[in-house]
């Protein structure tokens, strides 16, 4: 679980970041299309999970699960 916590801790800063927002608003059940996310924050984030982590990301992921919620992203990020 400690992958877990560090991944949705980078991934919350850069959302928090990107989109304006404390970080304490985001929660692991909330949709990443709640956010507001457009194309280059998505691969924005597929950088940071792969320039930090090594975990490549693709964009169909985000195509194909419009609903994907923060927690699942992250758990989909640390079993990689």
């Amino acid at each position: 679980m400690k992958k877990y916590h560090v991944l949705y801790e980078a991934v919350c800063a850069m959302l928090s970041e990107a989109r304006e927002v404390e970080p304490a608003s985001l929660s692991a059940d909330m949709p990443l299309r709640q956010l507001g996310l457009d194309s280059l924050d998505y691969v924005e984030l597929m950088l940071l999970a792969q320039r930090s982590f090594g975990i490549s990301l693709k964009a169909e992921m985000f195509i194909e699960q419009p609903d994907l919620t923060l927690g699942e992203l992250c758990h989909y990020m640390a079993a990689q």
